[in-house]
């Protein structure tokens, strides 16, 4: 088996100049106690949490809900190769054509996933509408930040008392 992951942020730049705060400072949560995570799907965990802070998600809470990203997400390839290696269906003796149990496999962590990435904002829509909701061309303004900067560019700021 190949040990050498190859995954490389994929996610756009939807909004990327709203993004807030330097991605290199933005912290992620380690995977919560008790996962146990193999060296594949601590690759994807890093993977995730390095795309959001690339994005500027906040995602310090985030824990569960990634790590349980991690496993569906893994066990959706896992079932893909097996569909690649031994089919998706089988036929009886009497021509009755049903799915492999893998491939139910596939189909319904696929599903999963579905429901999963767009929660952990790790989707194009879903990055888009909190870049909407949060970012500046959300239409919402700080009502005292022209006062703040106004205070801190006074010329008696830096003066004693």
């Amino acid at each position: 088996m190949n040990k050498n992951y190859q995954f490389m942020p994929a996610l756009p730049a939807v909004g990327a100049e709203n993004v807030s705060g330097n991605p290199d400072q933005m912290g992620s949560p380690d995977p919560p106690p008790l996962m146990n995570f193999d060296e594949q799907e601590r690759h994807v965990y890093d993977y995730i949490c390095r795309s959001l802070r690339e994005a500027g998600v906040e995602h310090m809470t985030a824990g569960f809900p990634i790590a349980v990203i991690v496993r569906t997400f893994v066990d959706w390839l896992n079932a893909s190769k097996q569909c690649e290696r031994e089919g998706r269906t089988q036929v009886s003796k009497t021509g009755w054509v049903t799915p492999l149990p893998w491939a139910d496999d596939e189909k319904r962590l696929k599903m999963e996933l579905g429901q999963w990435l767009p929660k952990a904002c790790l989707t194009i829509p879903s990055l888009a509408r909190v870049r909407k909701d949060t970012g500046e061309k959300s239409g919402q303004d700080d009502l005292f930040g022209d006062l703040v900067n106004h205070a801190m560019s006074s010329p008696q700021r830096g003066l004693p008392n």
